[in-house]
């Protein structure tokens, strides 16, 4: 992980049951506004990602906070017997702290950002929390599956509808519309009222993969092109990641959105760094 946009704290050495990597790319963007945290100690790993928005700068400050905000909480918490009730903590304070932020004339900045975070121990066990738009996905066996569910009016039209809430006519005319992709929840706004969550801890088998990513990957790649690449390359995470970005950026139809990726593996058994 050499990207600038992605920090890499060890608190101890990477357990050998866990393999993790990171890969960012800028894009056609004239900067970058992604921002990513790994942290490591001995029997576990945190990973983070944040997808700013807010102009060129804002998105920048306000990814690079939250980012550098849970890190700092993480390494200073004591034992937690639930870490997605520590990460859903965070999230409040940190949408507190980015709602904060000031230009240099001390006006709002009025930036924010979205963030998936996860903790995987060297048993297996992974507990996630998201706000926003970017996502997380588990490879299981040949099984991609989303963890977490896009916090946007597209979603939040199909609740709508499954609700009983809005028509079907209502909800075709509305999904086509420019809105459709605007975050309901996100970063900043000073009232964080949606949080996705593990509700349980999740067991990883074997080979599992979890991949933090933010939407220029899935804007670019469907899940069956994200699918295969996990699979045709789970020897080596640090392949896979590599391979992820490089595709994405030669598949974009459209421009290239700044695209990072936080991938990590379990490996079920120890073997040497």
């Amino acid at each position: 992980m050499t990207e600038s946009n992605i920090l890499r704290q060890n608190r101890g050495q990477l357990p050998g049951e866990l393999a993790v990597t990171g890969y960012s790319i800028l894009g056609q963007r004239k900067s970058q506004q992604d921002f990513a945290g790994v942290l490591t100690d001995r029997d576990k790993v945190l990973a983070v990602l944040c997808d700013g928005m807010g102009g060129l700068k804002g998105g920048e400050r306000a990814s690079k906070t939250a980012v550098t905000m849970l890190m700092r909480e993480f390494e200073k918490a004591g034992p937690e017997s639930r870490f997605a009730d520590f990460l859903c903590r965070q999230a409040v304070l940190m949408d507190t702290s980015v709602h904060a932020l000031t230009t240099a004339d001390g006006e709002p900045l009025n930036a924010g950002t979205t963030v998936v975070a996860a903790v995987a121990s060297r048993d297996g066990q992974v507990e996630w929390m998201s706000v926003g738009d970017s996502r997380i996905y588990l490879l299981h066996g040949d099984t991609l599956t989303q963890l977490t569910r896009d916090h946007n009016y597209r979603c939040y039209l199909e609740d709508s509808l499954s609700r009983g809430k809005i028509t079907r006519e209502h909800y075709e005319k509305e999904v086509r519309g420019r809105m459709a992709e605007a975050l309901t929840s996100y970063l900043g706004r000073g009232r964080l009222e949606q949080i996705g969550r593990s509700q349980n801890s999740l067991k990883l088998e074997p080979g599992d993969q979890l991949l933090l990513c933010s939407d220029g990957l899935y804007k670019s790649l469907n899940p069956h092109q994200i699918r295969a690449m996990l699979t045709d390359n789970r020897v080596d995470v640090r392949v896979s990641g590599k391979r992820l970005t490089d595709m994405a950026l030669a598949q974009a139809v459209k421009t290239q959105d700044n695209t990072t990726i936080v991938l990590i593996q379990y490996l079920g058994r120890k073997t040497e760094e």
